[in-house]
């Protein structure tokens, strides 16, 4: 069966990814109330949700309000979905520039793919950050996966979390072989596995058992990827 999927008009965000009959998606229920939240404005935390823009203070809450607004939905075919979004009143209160934000969906088969368009509707340059945050259910305890690289990689460093924020402290280098991350039971026990200064575009999550792939995420499009992580 090919890969099924659906999707809620709060947020573009997913509500389920159906593939073969099983479900791949996290509930949303247990331990975290989100399944895939669209992230934009920014990506990340800022220290005490506040930054300053043209001199003027702004309040931005954690990975952006993109995640909380309503979207429409523009097209909706069998494979095919994308919605929309702009600014409002509210959004300007947080972050003072006119927007578009377009989502959409792909699938064909065994791959969804998710495209973002941001269009600018000020005359000034905007600065913003767009991610994902898609959680995925696992059969087997999470110690019996690893994190696969695509390219051996020299100059990768792995940050810190402290308290709330990524800490100015260098993490300890998890990378064996120069591109395999293993997944222990105490990897998330500091909220995630963050990693900068890497050149791949594929990471691959498989089975220590028999090295099977389980996920493929492939990043080719975005021109500039700051950092990656991995809760």
């Amino acid at each position: 069966m090919p890969l099924k999927i659906k999707v809620s008009n709060k947020g573009a965000e997913l509500t389920s990814i159906n593939f073969n009959g099983k479900e791949m998606l996290h509930d949303g229920k247990t331990f975290w109330d989100r399944q895939a939240p669209i992230l934009f404005p920014m990506v990340g935390r800022l220290r005490n949700n506040e930054t300053i823009i043209n001199d003027k203070k702004y309040t931005i809450p954690q990975h952006g309000f993109a995640k909380d607004m309503e979207f429409k939905l523009l097209k909706e075919t069998e494979n095919n979905k994308i919605y929309s979004t702009e600014s409002n009143e509210n959004t300007l209160k947080m972050y003072p520039f006119k927007f578009e934000l377009y989502t959409e969906y792909v699938t064909n088969e065994d791959t969804l793919t998710v495209k973002y368009k941001v269009i600018n509707k000020d005359k000034v340059e905007m600065l913003f950050g767009i991610g994902g945050h898609p959680g995925f259910k696992l059969d087997l305890e999470q110690d019996e996966y690893y994190l696969e690289l695509e390219k051996q990689e020299e100059n990768i460093e792995f940050m810190e979390v402290e308290g709330q924020y990524i800490s100015n402290i260098p993490s300890k280098n998890l990378l064996k072989s120069k591109k395999i991350i293993y997944i222990e039971k105490n990897s998330f026990i500091n909220d995630a596995i963050m990693i900068k200064n890497f050149s791949s575009k594929k990471i691959f999550l498989k089975q220590k058992k028999d090295n099977k792939k389980v996920l493929e995420f492939n990043m080719d499009d975005f021109p500039i990827l700051r950092n990656m992580d991995c809760a």
